[in-house]
C-alpha cells in the first residue's frame, strides 16, 4: 500500500514543480509582452491593473481591475482575459478570444457594460512608419467570428443615452455568414444634442429628439462592416455640418448577402419631429434564375408628427397603416429594379406605388439611382381627405364647401399648365369612395437627386415643362 501512495506522492511533487516552472516562465513571457505593449502606447496613455496572471491552456493572460487611461478617458474592466494573442502591429494582431466583465467607462462617454466577448478577433496592421498605437483601428476594418455584449448603459454630457440588454454579431467583416441579434435596445439623443442639431442643419428641417427603440431584431446576411464603413465616411461631414450625401461616398459593395432575411418586433424610430412605430417587420432577399428578389411586410405601423411641423394642426394624431408590403425585382445584368410598395388600412385607405429604377441596389458616385418610371394610386374609403379639409376649414372659419370652392380655380389652372394631371381637380373635390392614379414616364431616365430641381428647370424652359407635364409622360385617372 505504501509504494502506490509513495508513487502518487512523487507524481504530485513532479507536477507541482513543473507547474511552478511553467508559471515562472509564463509570468516572464507575460511581463515581456506587457512591457512591449506599454512601449507602443502613445505618450498620454497607460495600462494598469491590480493583478495579472498567465492562462496556461489558453496561452494568454488574465487581469483583475485592468485600466486603460488616455487623456480624460478611463476604461476599467473588473475581469479581463486575453487568449492566444499572435502577430505584430505591422502585420496585424489576432486573438482567439477577448472577454471582459464589469466594464466602466468615464470621459466623453460614460457608463457601464456588463459583459463583452469577441471570438477570433483580427486587427488590421498598423503602418510600418507609425510606431505609436495612437488610435484604435476603424470599426469597419476589424474582423471577428462572434461578438456579444450585455447590460449596456452609456451616456454623453449632451443627453445621448444607450441602454441595451443583449446584442450579438457573427462573422463581422467577413463576406459570408453574417448574422446579428438585438434584444431590448433604447438609444435617445435629446433635441439639443449635437447629433440632433447636426441632422437638422443638414436637412434644413426643424430639430427634434432622435430615438431608436428595438424590442427584438434578428437578421442574417447583412454585411454590417460595409454599412459601418459608409457611416465612417459620412460621419466627419455630419459632425462638421457639411452636406455630404451617401451617394457621394465610396462604394462598399453589396451590403447584403443573397439570401438574407430580417425579423423585427416592437420598433420605434424618432427622427426630425416624426416618429414611426411598428409592431412587426419581416423581410428577405433571394434569387430566382438570374433575378434578385426581395420582399418586406410591415404590420401595424403608426406615424406621428410633432407640433413643429407646419402641417401638424391639420394631421390627425397618428396615421395608422395596418399592412405595408414591398416587393422588388432586380436584373443584375441591367441593374434595373422594379419596386412596388402597398399600404392598406381596411375601410380607410389603400395606397400603392410602383417605381422602375436603375442603379438602386448598388449605386456609386458615378452612377446614382435614376428614375425610369413611376405610378401612384390612392383610394380614399373613409373620407380622410375630407377630414383634412374639415380641419383646415375650421382653422380658417369656413365650411368644407366654401374651402373647396376656393380650390376650384387654382386646381383648374394647374390642370391647364399640367394637362397630365387633369383628373386631380375632380378627385380633390370629391375624394371619398374614389381612387386617383398618377403615372410618370420621363422622356429619359432622371437622376433621383435631380428631381427636386425640375421645377426651376420648368420655369426657365416652358417647352421642357410642356413636354414633361403632358401625356403620355404624365397621366392621371380617377375611378
Amino acid at each position: 500500500m505504501k509504494r502506490p501512495l509513495l508513487a502518487a506522492g512523487l507524481c504530485l511533487v513532479l507536477v507541482g514543480l513543473g507547474t511552478i516552472g511553467v508559471r515562472h516562465e509564463s509570468s516572464a513571457e507575460l511581463q515581456r509582452a506587457l512591457a512591449s505593449f506599454r512601449a507602443n502606447l502613445p505618450p498620454d496613455a497607460r495600462f494598469e491593473y491590480d493583478h495579472a496572471y498567465p492562462r496556461f491552456l489558453a496561452r494568454g493572460a488574465g487581469f483583475e481591475n485592468a485600466r486603460f487611461i488616455r487623456g480624460g478617458t478611463t476604461l476599467t474592466a473588473h475581469v479581463l482575459t486575453v487568449n492566444n494573442p499572435s502577430g505584430y502591429l505591422t502585420t496585424g494582431l489576432s486573438f482567439s478570444k477577448i472577454h471582459a466583465e464589469g466594464i466602466t467607462l468615464s470621459g466623453p462617454v460614460g457608463g457601464r457594460i456588463g459583459e463583452l466577448t469577441l471570438n477570433k478577433l483580427l486587427l488590421p496592421p498598423v503602418s510600418r512608419e507609425k510606431h505609436d498605437v495612437s488610435d484604435l483601428p476603424p470599426l469597419s476594418q476589424i474582423h471577428f467570428r462572434h461578438g456579444q455584449i450585455r447590460d449596456v448603459a452609456l451616456g454623453t454630457p449632451d443627453h445621448c443615452t444607450l441602454n441595451l440588454a443583449n446584442a450579438a454579431v457573427d462573422n463581422y467583416g467577413h463576406d459570408d455568414g453574417n448574422s446579428g441579434m438585438v434584444h431590448e435596445a433604447h438609444a435617445v439623443c435629446a433635441e439639443d444634442s449635437l447629433p440632433a442639431q447636426r441632422l437638422s442643419a443638414l436637412t434644413k428641417i426643424p430639430t427634434g429628439p432622435l430615438a431608436l427603440d428595438i424590442g427584438d431584431l434578428r437578421e442574417s446576411g447583412i454585411r454590417y462592416a460595409r454599412a459601418v464603413a459608409l457611416v465612417e465616411q459620412w460621419l466627419p461631414s455630419a459632425i462638421s455640418g457639411e452636406a455630404k450625401p451617401f451617394l457621394a461616398l465610396n462604394a462598399q459593395g453589396d451590403l447584403s448577402e443573397v439570401p438574407s432575411k430580417s425579423e423585427a418586433r416592437n420598433i420605434g424610430i424618432a427622427l426630425l419631429g416624426m416618429r414611426l412605430q411598428y409592431e412587426k417587420l419581416l423581410s428577405r432577399q433571394w434569387k430566382e434564375g438570374n433575378k434578385r428578389l426581395g420582399e418586406g411586410n410591415l404590420h401595424n405601423a403608426t406615424i406621428r408628427f410633432s407640433k413643429s411641423y407646419a402641417l401638424a394642426p391639420f394631421i390627425p394624431d397618428g396615421i395608422h397603416i395596418e399592412t405595408l408590403t414591398q416587393n422588388a425585382t432586380t436584373d443584375p445584368k441591367t441593374n434595373v429594379s422594379v419596386i412596388s410598395i402597398k399600404g392598406t388600412t381596411p375601410k380607410s385607405f389603400d395606397y400603392e406605388t410602383t417605381m422602375e429604377l436603375a442603379n438602386a441596389v448598388t449605386p456609386d458616385p458615378k452612377h446614382g439611382p435614376t428614375l425610369i418610371s413611376m405610378s401612384l394610386t390612392y383610394r380614399d374609403d373613409a373620407s380622410n381627405l375630407d377630414d383634412l379639409f374639415g380641419r383646415i376649414a375650421a382653422l380658417r372659419g369656413q365650411s368644407i364647401a366654401e374651402l373647396k370652392s376656393t380650390f376650384a380655380l387654382p386646381l383648374a389652372l394647374m390642370a391647364q399648365k399640367a394637362p397630365g394631371l387633369d383628373a386631380l381637380p375632380a378627385f380633390v373635390l370629391a375624394p371619398s369612395g374614389h381612387s386617383l392614379t398618377v403615372s410618370f414616364h420621363p422622356p429619359e431616365p432622371i437622376d433621383v437627386t435631380a428631381i427636386k430641381a425640375l421645377s426651376a428647370q420648368f420655369s426657365a424652359d416652358p417647352t421642357m415643362a410642356q413636354r414633361w407635364l403632358a401625356p403620355p409622360v404624365l397621366t392621371s385617372s380617377m375611378k
